[in-house]
């Protein structure tokens, strides 16, 4: 089936190839990803390698905790963990370099899968959420290399996707020693697209654990001053930033204390946000000035780098997620929840449609239907401060309530690795 697979992914490929090299996300190691360069790897050690990988910034940040406790628990073992966007890369790198081995993952091709295969010589690989690479998970299955997925979850739009290629679906799931999916309704679509029934557990969301690591961040850092009041886009997708800004440039009238915060899904973009603002009438900062750049009373701070929303997230009076208002699907919402934070998003939320059953009810997460419902829903959360407390608690212990994934997960890996 190798062939086969490779024809199919290399048709793919070719019509994937443009967009790589127009967009600029093209680079030199798409060919050590292709197979064609020796892994940049330590050189081969007598330990038992666990392979864990993440595709891009929200699934590196959710398997931190995971990945640092699988250091902790099999200290005898070499980890590595592969991701495939750049930003995923230098996360990684910068959240798990003194863990781990960080690399790109391999594309789909045989000969491709089998040289990574054969250098890193795992034991078990470790895919975070669903991701269904038919080489790669023919070539560790025939490898006698166990294979999990945890986190899993999967979209309405992947599972569309999947159930019109169910026949190669189904053999690749089959290579799967176990699935550990975050709520009842993932665990019955990976069934229903072919996995058994008896490798399919409900363990939990990881990013429900990440989201409660502390933060030293503080507003002053940011460069505002503790009185004023932050209103954080994040994750933001092109179209959103000029709701915000409107949505804002009215606030601000009638909460002198208002500033905003702007975080673009893909910092890439923060060029075309600073000339954004900028046309505005709104004086921008960018975040990896800072401190440099003092505040004005129209400034709107932009951030350019990645792994810091969170942070930024926990001293927020008010969060806007990204990705809901245009595009599809929507970003995680957890982490300002956790942190009881009066969150709201857009109609477009369908990855998370758990996530926003868990938290409408606190009242914390709130859903808006366009600009100015953002401005009359912000508006009234930022007129009624006494009631903010109150949002804040429900939705800080609903979050206590869904941890603990982590920690199943890694008692499951324990038992998978036990001699």
């Amino acid at each position: 089936m190798f062939i086969v697979y490779d024809i199919i992914f290399s048709v793919l490929v070719l019509l994937y190839l443009p967009y790589l090299v127009c967009n600029g996300k093209w680079h030199g190691e798409f060919w050590t990803r292709l197979g064609l360069r020796p892994l940049p790897v330590p050189a081969a050690e007598e330990k038992k390698t666990i392979w864990v990988h993440a595709v891009s910034v929200g699934e590196i940040l959710a398997v931190v905790p995971l990945v640092q406790g699988l250091r902790e628990r099999f200290p005898g073992h070499g980890l590595v963990v592969s991701t495939v966007t750049r930003t995923g890369y230098a996360l990684a790198r910068e959240k798990l370099q003194m863990t781990g081995t960080v690399i790109y993952a391999p594309v789909d091709f045989s000969w491709a899968v089998r040289r990574y295969v054969k250098t890193l010589k795992p034991v078990l690989y470790i895919s975070a959420e669903t991701e269904i690479w038919p080489n790669l998970y023919t070539f560790l299955h025939r490898s006698r290399v166990l294979v999990i997925q945890v986190n899993g979850r999967i979209s309405d739009r992947a599972f569309a996707g999947y159930k019109k290629v169910g026949f190669l679906t189904r053999r690749v799931l089959a290579c799967v020693s176990g699935f550990y999916m975050q709520t009842e309704e993932d665990a019955g679509r990976i069934v229903l697209l072919g996995a058994s029934p008896q490798r399919v557990r409900v363990v939990g969301n990881l990013k429900f654990d990440q989201a409660q690591r502390e933060t030293s961040l503080n507003k002053k850092q940011l460069g505002f001053d503790d009185t004023v009041q932050l209103l954080v886009a994040g994750s933001t997708y092109p179209g959103e930033e000029e709701i915000v800004l409107a949505a804002f440039q009215q606030l601000s009238g009638e909460f002198p204390a208002l500033r905003l915060v702007l975080a673009p899904r893909h910092v890439e973009r923060a060029e075309e946000i600073v000339r954004l603002v900028q046309n505005k009438g709104f004086q921008p900062r960018r975040f990896s000035s800072l401190p440099q750049d003092k505040e004005a009373g129209r400034t709107i701070l932009i951030v350019d780098r990645f792994g810091y929303l969170r942070d930024i997230y926990s001293l927020a009076d008010c969060v806007f997620i990204g990705k809901s208002l245009r595009g599809r699907g929507g970003q995680n919402m957890i982490e300002p929840l956790s942190f009881g934070k009066p969150t709201f998003v857009g109609p477009h939320t369908e990855n998370f449609r758990d996530v926003v059953r868990i938290f409408e009810k606190t009242g914390a997460l709130i859903r808006v239907e366009d600009g100015p419902g953002l401005i009359a829903q912000v508006r009234r959360v930022l007129a009624d401060p006494p009631r903010l407390p109150v949002i804040a608690a429900a939705a800080i212990e609903e979050s206590r309530k869904h941890q603990g994934a982590t920690q199943r997960t890694l008692e499951i890996i324990g038992d998978i690795l036990k001699p």
